[in-house]
Order: C-alpha cells, then structure tokens, then sequence
C-alpha cells in the first residue's frame, strides 16, 4: 500500500514532507484502546488529549493541549497540520 508522503516530493524550497506532522485531538478511552497511554498512567474519564503523528501515522506523543502539540512539532522541526 502507498502511503501520503510517496506522492509528495521535495521541492525546489526545501518543503520536507517527511517533516510534516500532525495533531489529532482524541479521547482518552481511544487513546487508551489504541494503546497510545501506558497502562500505569491514570486520566480521567473522557480527558481530551491532543496526538503529534508522523505523516505515517505513526504516534510521536501526546498531551493534553493543542498548544503543548504544537510546540513539541515545532521544537523537533516538523510542520504541525490539525487534523479533525
């Protein structure tokens, strides 16, 4: 299967898509089904957690602001996109 990042390329600026991640708000009953929040963590019911994903998918962390997501992407050079 063919993933996001093999139909965009570099261009001539710079653009990196492989640099690009994105913030998915999502509950803590769905983070804990997908396994994204270890077991020994506790949160309440219902808490809103907002995820940093690679262009794969693949989850690089997670806390409970969007500003905090944000901040995380922007510090390790990716480009934030929200995802709703």
């Amino acid at each position: 299967m063919t993933g996001p990042e093999e139909f965009i390329e570099e261009d001539d600026a710079g653009f990196d898509p492989a640099r690009i991640a994105y913030i998915k708000p999502t509950d803590s009953s769905e983070a804990r089904k997908l396994g994204i929040v270890p077991s020994g963590i506790q949160l309440p019911e219902g808490a809103k957690l907002y995820v940093l994903h690679a262009i794969d998918g693949t989850v690089l962390g997670y806390t409970d602001s969007w500003d905090s997501a944000f901040g995380a992407a922007v510090q390790n050079e990716l480009t934030p996109v929200s995802v709703h």
